[in-house]
């Protein structure tokens, strides 16, 4: 049995912890497969760089849970309090040290307590945070990194498939926050999930690439006969993707065409290129607004 000091080895976790939102898109398949999860996720630090923490961890909860956003998060993801006061602690200490929170972080984190204590899942994130490799700058509360490369990626699909986004007002921050910095926790069923964070962990954000290509290759037919907004959002967020299609999108991703495209990128010509073109006049404008003098609607009169 491989090693766990995540939430998974406590002895009541099922009881305490099965219906905890962390699982909603489990459909059993851990209960079934908790062995192979734990060593799929025990393979994973080896390729972040990360070694199991050997410090005597302190679980004590915090005096103060700090900002409330991580007591509704951790809310949002476990169901036991004392898991929940762990959570609470992660997230603030990553906030303490990233500079900045977003919810996506939450998820992620959440995902790695189930598999390793908190000090190990501290290490993975910080190398996912702030290694070029993985998600830099995709975890802060204005996810601009996160955009750009959504940007990038849009820039690679084929124009007639770039023309129907933008004709269905799909801009690429609007799902690839879920898709990138969330890694698709909170969308891939998890014997999917698995497979994409398997690769994801071995190959970093060019596997995220590849997959946003590979997606849209895979359902190109339904993107382009989308009538509207919101049936195109519900295949972006999986939900009218079938099984065995998004299966068929992951393993497609590893592709050597799509491997070799994005190696062929010099992705930071590509992201200048994709900030300034799509994102810098937006950001500029919304920026300079907060300057507008405002028309307060008072009134003073000259008379005495």
């Amino acid at each position: 049995m491989s090693r766990c000091s995540g939430f998974l080895s406590q002895p009541d976790f099922w009881q305490e912890e099965g219906d905890a939102p962390i699982l909603k898109f489990d459909f059993g398949w851990l209960a079934g497969h908790t062995d192979e999860a734990i060593a799929r996720a025990n393979a994973w630090l080896p390729h972040v760089g990360v070694e199991p923490s050997r410090v005597d961890v302190d679980t004590k909860p915090l005096s103060s849970e700090g900002a409330r956003i991580f007591r509704a998060d951790a809310n949002r993801t476990f169901r036991s309090e004392p898991n929940r006061l762990v959570c609470i602690k992660l997230l603030s200490f990553s906030q303490q040290k990233f500079g900045d929170y977003q919810q996506s972080l939450g998820y992620v984190a959440g995902l790695l307590l189930l598999f390793f204590d908190p000090a190990t899942c501290f290490k993975v994130l910080t190398v996912l945070n702030d290694s070029p490799k993985y998600l830099p700058g995709y975890w802060r509360g204005e996810a601009t990194a996160c955009a750009v490369d959504g940007y990038v990626c849009e820039g690679l699909l084929k124009p007639h498939m770039r023309a129907k986004l933008k004709e269905l007002g799909l801009l690429p921050e609007t799902f690839v926050q879920k898709w990138f910095a969330g890694l698709c926790i909170h969308h891939l069923p998890y014997g999917l999930l698995f497979d994409f964070l398997d690769q994801f962990f071995q190959h970093g954000n060019s596997f995220l690439f590849q997959f946003f290509l590979a997606f849209f290759d895979t359902f190109e037919a339904e993107i382009m006969s989308a009538a509207n907004n919101p049936e195109a959002n519900m295949l972006i967020r999986f939900e009218s993707a079938p099984e065995p299609r998004l299966r068929q999108a992951l393993q497609d991703a590893t592709a050597e065409r799509y491997v070799a495209t994005i190696k062929s990128l010099d992705v930071h010509q590509c992201r200048i290129s994709a900030f300034q073109e799509a994102l810098s006049r937006r950001l500029q404008s919304a920026n300079e607004g907060m300057w507008q003098k405002m028309d307060d609607g008072i009134e003073f009169s000259d008379e005495d």
